[in-house]
């Protein structure tokens, strides 16, 4: 059992809170991860503007940030292994007709290790992307 949250920023956003859950929860069952826990925060473009600028030295919007758990970082015990936080920002989607459900399986792939800053990883990310927005 995964535990997915989705915490709603702004109420503009309240619509999209079941279908980020739900989407999340078939990422992590396409995936086979069980016994975890992530936070979705749903966010507009000054706040994740600003994490953006602090985290990524970008001072610039964009649609979703992904932050993994510090490996080092003291949590309370608890039977889920917690991954980290998932920051997307509806607005930058809907502006740039982007995909609500392509953002979650980016977001969570990051924090399962994927990445793209390379042309190597960023076509294998690609490709699971590709194969998990099939089967949702």
């Amino acid at each position: 059992m995964n535990k997915i949250s989705v915490i709603v920023a702004n109420k503009k956003f309240n619509s999209d809170k079941k279908n980020i859950s739900a989407v999340a929860r078939r990422v992590f069952l396409l995936l086979k991860k069980d016994g975890y826990r992530v936070d979705f925060y749903l966010v507009d473009d000054d706040f994740i503007k600003k994490l953006n600028r602090v985290y990524r030295g970008k001072n610039k919007t964009t649609n979703v940030l992904s932050f993994c758990e510090p490996k080092d970082f003291i949590s309370a015990p608890s039977k889920l292994k917690y991954l980290g936080e998932i920051y997307i920002n509806p607005d930058f989607i809907v502006k740039n007709n982007q995909d609500n459900k392509l953002m979650v399986v980016h977001g969570v792939l990051h924090l399962f290790g994927y990445d793209h800053e390379y042309l190597k990883e960023r076509l294998k990310m690609e490709k699971k992307e590709s194969d998990l927005l099939r089967m949702i």
